[in-house]
């Protein structure tokens, strides 16, 4: 299989210990990768990715999502599912931080409020009012953490769509001979979720080309019920007749 021109913009030894180099461009001494390879589409740094919070890989420089490189180059779906599953991410980072901000504001302000209650004695109408104004941080809370809750499962859509893609790039890219061990080298997960990743790409093969699926079922008009009853009477008249 031939490199892409991508993969192949890279220098012959690692300029850091001067060992040898992988197709890719990663030095197999000291872990140095070089080469267009190991660009990362979201920040364009070359860096390499590693292991994340989620059962996916993400980049060293910027920690967004991120497909590991591999002798097949990114597809455009990919990079586009993976810039917006790293926008979903920074607004649910947001929201919750916003959230965590509000609670905290929140709890503050109703501290005070009940230690100038035990200091003072406002009006009944002051007190319902300070309560209020004390409550509105935990209902802002309550707004963001929902935001940012669906905004993460926005994240994870987008993510394992990436990857089901890239699952698929490289099947398609191995004639379909690629099983979950391979697969789970090259995506640098683990085998479970090759598996599952590989059976996503079949069903999806299945549901593309439903004409080359056996029949197994014929499907036919429903027959009238008086047409069913008089070939059952025939049916035992004709036997009753061989028995006499």
């Amino acid at each position: 299989m031939t490199l892409p021109a991508a993969l192949e913009a890279r220098p012959d030894a690692c300029s850091v210990c001067s060992g040898p180099l992988d197709p890719l461009g990663r030095c197999a001494k000291c872990g140095v990768v070089f080469g267009e390879a190991y660009r990362c589409p979201l920040c364009q740094a070359i860096s390499d990715v590693e292991a994340s919070g989620t059962p996916y890989t993400r980049c060293r420089s910027c920690g967004g999502p991120r497909i590991p490189p591999n002798e097949s180059p990114i597809s455009e779906a990919e990079v586009a599912l993976l810039r917006s599953a790293r926008s979903e991410q920074l607004r649910a980072g947001a929201f919750r931080a916003g959230s965590g901000f509000a609670l905290a504001s929140g709890a503050v302000s109703l501290l005070v409020t009940l230690v100038v209650f035990l200091v003072t004695s406002p009006a009944a109408l002051a007190k319902v009012a300070a309560l209020i104004a004390s409550v509105v941080p935990f209902a802002l809370s309550f707004v963001a953490l929902r935001r940012a809750r669906s905004h993460a499962k926005k994240f994870e859509a987008a993510l394992q769509q990436a990857w089901f893609l890239a699952a698929s790039r490289l099947v398609q890219a191995h004639d379909g001979k690629l099983g979950a061990k391979d697969l789970a080298q090259l995506l640098r997960v683990d085998e479970a979720r090759a598996e599952l990743l590989l059976a996503e790409v079949s069903v999806q093969d299945l549901l593309r080309s439903p004409a080359e699926l056996a029949p197994r079922v014929r499907v036919t008009e429903l027959s009238d019920p008086v047409e069913i009853a008089a070939a059952a009477e025939a049916t035992v008249s004709t036997s009753t007749v061989g028995r006499t």
